[in-house]
């Protein structure tokens, strides 16, 4: 057995190696005799007393891998042909819901596709008559462009049921592929909800490379994705990461501006710029002045002015940005908890810039009255974020309590310090 296998071996690598030894003469008659294979395989797919094509199969897998055959367009139409015809057996399986190898099932389809590309590209060749054939379009085209939602769904499975990000980019990627392809154009082109639907799917492989951090793939698709309505933003968000993951700080902030016009109220882009302008506020604030004048019922433009002065311990003009925020925005949870933290933060240098005083004296307590006057103006504010958010204790938690101590609110004081425990916070 051994023997055999070697003397097998030895025959494949003579044969693959005799080619360029031929005359002209013998390899027109190698030619010949090697499309029989296809002729065949052909013969097997036509006729109606075999049911069973799996020998056509066998056949083809055979010829598109022979090197004389490798330029033959019949080659690959025929395979085409065959492979088309397993996929449809496999897809008639799945839609009645009889066991099938998924993934085998959109290899199946792929390799279609791949064969048709393969036929059409060597029939646009002009023959020694100048002459191209339009064999492939003529007979498939229809069929490609009706298949094609097929590969989403492809991506869709590889994506959700194998958490193969790799192989869902790849059939996502063919299904534009195949679309763009002059084969199946004049189809696309007519074909509205295509069109339509263009911006959508191309969320799709976005989200598949952005998963696998290709950021080059990542922006080829989500840069088509930031026109859909649907995933416009999410996919605006995926540029921003990708120019930042590969080094563009230029584009990367002209992607932030642009989705903070265009998406104004969605708060990704300010985080960002938080970050990015934390050592140089003066040119966020000119920047979101400018924001106010292109969104100026966006709550998050005066939020972002109102941060920029109460890190400056401007408190007076924090608070009324904030105020202004909330105009905007009833329940804007984070200009709450500013306002609330501002007045404390007042009361707090107030009473600093009254150290002097002596305790024990009436002006003592006025300092007393006025500080409690800054809590009192705070309470309504941290206890609406309270109403707001009651699962965010570890944000309003130890103001609210401070607010209650300083205002000698007892019952309130009690009930609150009762929670804190249970959330071993005091």
């Amino acid at each position: 057995m051994k023997k055999l296998i070697f003397v097998l071996i030895a025959a494949l690598g003579l044969s693959c190696t005799s080619y360029a030894q031929m005359t002209e003469k013998e390899l027109k008659k190698a030619t010949k005799t090697a499309q029989k294979t296809v002729k065949e395989a052909r013969d097997i797919m036509e006729r109606e007393d075999v049911p069973n094509k799996m020998g056509a199969k066998r056949l083809i897998d055979q010829a598109i891998k022979d090197p004389l055959l490798k330029d033959w367009d019949q080659t690959w139409f025929e395979a085409a042909e065959i492979y088309r015809y397993f996929y449809y057996d496999e897809d008639i399986k799945f839609s009645r819901r009889e066991r099938v190898d998924t993934a085998a099932m959109y290899n199946l389809l792929l390799d279609w596709y791949k064969f048709e590309i393969k036929a059409d590209s060597i029939q646009q060749i002009p023959n020694e008559k100048g002459k191209t054939s339009d064999e492939v379009r003529r007979k498939h085209a229809q069929d490609i462009h009706r298949c094609l939602p097929a590969l989403i769904q492809a991506g869709i499975f590889y994506f959700n049921n194998r958490s193969d990000y790799k192989m869902a980019y790849d059939v996502f990627d063919a299904y534009f592929t195949m679309a763009d392809n002059p084969i199946i154009k004049s189809y696309v082109d007519a074909d509205s909800i295509f069109q339509q639907r263009r911006a959508y799917y191309s969320y799709f492989p976005a989200l598949a490379a952005f998963n696998m951090q290709d950021w080059e793939k990542t922006l080829k698709y989500a840069t088509v994705a930031v026109n859909d309505e649907e995933n416009g933003e999410i996919a605006t968000e995926f540029i921003c990461e990708s120019y930042g993951n590969m080094g563009d700080t230029v584009k990367w902030l002209e992607t932030l501006k642009e989705g903070l016009v265009k998406f104004p109220t969605a708060n990704y882009y300010y985080n960002k710029l938080l970050t990015y302008y934390k050592d140089d506020m003066a040119e966020l604030e000119v920047f979101v002045e400018e924001m106010t004048k292109i969104a100026p019922d966006k709550a998050y433009n005066y939020f972002v002015l109102g941060f920029i002065a109460q890190q400056s311990k401007d408190y007076e003009k924090a608070i009324n940005y904030y105020k202004t925020a909330l105009e905007k925005d009833p329940e804007m949870t984070e200009a709450l908890n500013n306002i609330g933290l501002c007045y404390m933060n007042q009361a707090t240098a107030y009473v600093d810039s009254k150290s002097n005083v002596n305790y024990r004296s009436a002006e003592y307590k006025k300092v007393l009255q006025e500080e409690k006057e800054y809590y009192k103006k705070a309470q309504p504010y941290v206890e609406k974020l309270r109403e707001l958010d009651p699962a965010g204790i570890r944000t309003w938690g130890i103001p609210l309590y401070q607010i209650y101590f300083k205002l000698a609110m007892d019952k309130e004081l009690n009930d609150l310090e009762k929670l804190l425990k249970a959330n071993d916070m005091i």
